[in-house]
């Protein structure tokens, strides 16, 4: 079935059939639906539901809530079964009891809620036909009149056995199609009938029925919407389009049941490389010594004007003056020009006299005079003595 994206939402749509029990271990199976559709001169739609249930154990209501989108009325609400209309006045609580035969409606505000009560003991087999009419469902254009009804929901919370449905309109359809497309099932044409049957549908599927009919075979707009421009070539692509994109997606999951590792290998990357990334940008951020705008790896030089002798304490923040302030002074009063620093070289002997070892040396003598700092004085002192 060619896929239509879903314009109306509301004939069959977002029901639950609670059929609840008094005892234990009630179940039901949905056995089928037969849903009869008739699109009327005025493009109001009428819907007649037929759905079988089989029961086991005690039950004694349903209900069915049918969501309407702004625009969109129903009304003509009624249910039967085996030709015995069920008459109004029934609560639309969904709690068991209350009489059967009787029916009730209440409007959610943007959703009908339809609760029919009955009596099912053991196990049975019922049909019950919910009927109503939708108007403002229909979308008319000036070429076509478009029909998209939900047969089938996605509430149910069973798996449906059957699906039948039939749409009738006042002129031949001009094109139709089921929606969506993996649901299995056809759809044919019958002259003013579009026909859809489908099979094991899974609990939480929606199955939709789109039909398109002639505008001019229509009396008047009174129960449908109007929009301006044509509409057959626009919903013709938009369909072929929806099979078009369930076919590839088909091919790529072909694919990777074909070609399992590869895939494999393709999400492991698709996981890898942004961890990749956000490492390098840790890393860039955080894992390496930021630039400090300086050009020099060494430094020829004191980088700054503090004086040598104070250094070593700042370093050790604290502490008294010793060989490293002495030394570090001494050498900066070379570096100035106070001393005079001549290398040299002497021999020493070791060893009881049997060796002898040469060891260089500074001979330091009186340079030009600069201006001394009281430590620097008293390192002259030593130095001079």
């Amino acid at each position: 079935m060619a896929r239509a994206r879903g314009l109306a939402l509301a004939a069959a749509a977002v029901a639950a059939l609670s059929l609840a029990g008094a005892a234990h271990a009630e179940t039901y199976q949905l056995v089928a639906s037969d849903v009869q559709v008739e699109v009327r001169p005025d493009g109001s739609v009428a819907v007649d539901e037929d759905l079988t249930v089989a029961f086991s154990g005690s039950f004694t209501y349903g209900f069915r809530e049918i969501p309407l989108r702004s625009g969109e009325r129903i009304d003509e609400i009624g249910v039967t079964e085996r030709e015995t209309a069920f008459q109004p006045g029934a609560s639309t609580a969904l709690e068991p009891g209350g009489p059967p035969g009787r029916y009730g409606v209440e409007d959610l505000g943007g959703r009908t809620r339809i609760v029919w009560r009955f009596e099912s003991e053991g196990f049975q087999e019922r049909t019950f036909r919910i009927h109503y009419r939708l108007a403002g469902l229909a979308i008319g254009y000036d070429d076509v009149v478009d029909v998209n009804l939900k047969v089938w929901g996605d509430e149910w919370e069973q798996s449906l056995g059957r699906l039948n449905s039939t749409m009738r309109g006042p002129a031949n359809v001009v094109k139709a199609w089921g929606h969506p497309v993996w649901v299995r099932g056809d759809v044919t044409l019958e002259g003013r009938d579009a026909v859809l049957r489908a099979l094991d549908i899974g609990s939480g599927q929606f199955v939709e029925l789109r039909a398109l009919y002639p505008r001019e075979a229509f009396s008047s707009t009174g129960g449908m919407q109007v929009r301006d421009g044509a509409g057959l070539e626009r919903i013709t692509a938009e369909a072929l389009e929806d099979a078009r994109s369930y076919e590839r997606d088909k091919e790529r999951i072909d694919d990777a049941l074909a070609h399992p590792w590869r895939w494999i290998l393709i999400l492991l990357a698709l996981g890898a490389l942004p961890a990749l990334a956000i490492a390098a940008v840790v890393y860039w951020r955080f894992g390496r010594e930021l630039e400090t705008g300086y050009d020099r790896e060494y430094e020829q030089e004191p980088p700054t004007e503090t004086e040598p002798a104070l250094v070593p304490t700042l370093l050790r923040q604290g502490g008294e003056a010793g060989s490293f302030e002495f030394t570090s002074t001494l050498f900066d009063l070379i570096r100035r020009g106070h001393y005079t620093a001549t290398p040299v070289v002497t021999e020493r002997s070791i060893w009881a006299g049997l060796r002898t070892e040469r060891v260089s040396d500074l001979e330091l003598s009186k340079g030009t005079p600069v201006e001394l700092t009281p430590w620097e004085t008293s390192v002259t002192h030593v130095v001079n003595a």
